[in-house]
């Protein structure tokens, strides 16, 4: 099904209000997906020791994933087998209204630092510059799936399926029998060092380590591309097995 018409209107005013610049750097990064498409490590058949992740985490005004915004987007890469501490990414979006009081209190970022933050059409441009491509990695991933392209539709005007892994789908077939739930809980179980909870890139550097940790027990069972990751993942939620 395609968008309603109303749907398509509202996108392509808002494509057309955006500045040179930006439509520039969208044409870019479309020009870019197509170069990406011949290498190796950003190819579904790529080596899953040379794929590019990019663990990430999204603090928003609240649980709706259908109509809260984000404040924040804290993410790192993971490739070769390490937690690439060089390539990270982390900003606070500008709001037009602070969130409320118990939402600020959740995720430590006050009403001044939300008015003061960058501009979303700059932030959600450089945010797709940074991930350039890569599989995104998140503990049940449909909340920032959803909120992610409602934003990137709502502020750009495109489309943009992110392929998302959703750890919370691949852990327990890895390491299944183990009861676990939460993020807290899978970090508890393989004695991850504590990492501030709630803050994005906090978060996003807890779905990394869990990542590295999922990596290595594919590998045990022979897992050796990336595809095979996301195979899984699709073949968990098919069934019904995310916890």
């Amino acid at each position: 099904m395609g968008w309603p018409f109303q749907a398509l209107i509202r996108a392509r005013r808002t494509r057309r209000g955006l500045t040179s610049g930006v439509r520039d750097s969208l044409r870019l990064l479309r020009i870019r997906a197509r170069e990406r498409a011949a290498e190796e490590r950003w190819s579904d058949s790529g080596l899953l020791s040379l794929t590019r992740f990019v663990a990430l985490d999204l603090e928003t005004t609240g649980p709706d994933m259908r109509a809260d915004r984000i404040i924040s987007i804290g993410a790192v890469a993971v490739t070769a087998r390490s937690v690439r501490h060089d390539d990270a990414f982390e900003v606070v979006v500008r709001q037009e209204r602070e969130s409320a009081v118990d939402n600020i209190l959740i995720h430590q970022i006050g009403g001044q630092e939300q008015r003061g933050g960058s501009d979303p059409v700059g932030a959600l441009v450089a945010f797709l510059q940074y991930l350039d491509g890569a599989v995104a990695v998140a503990f049940r991933a449909e909340f920032d799936a959803t909120v992610l392209e409602r934003e990137l539709l709502a502020w750009l005007g495109i489309r943009v399926r992110v392929r998302f892994l959703d750890l919370a789908a691949i852990l327990p077939a890895l390491v299944p029998g183990t009861g676990n739930d939460s993020l807290d809980d899978w970090t508890r179980h393989f004695g991850l060092p504590p990492i501030g909870r709630h803050h994005a890139i906090a978060d996003a550097y807890a779905n990394a380590q869990l990542l590295l940790v999922a990596i290595e027990h594919a590998q045990r069972l022979g897992f050796t591309k990336g595809s095979e990751l996301l195979a899984l993942e699709k073949s968990q939620r098919w069934l019904g097995r995310r916890r």
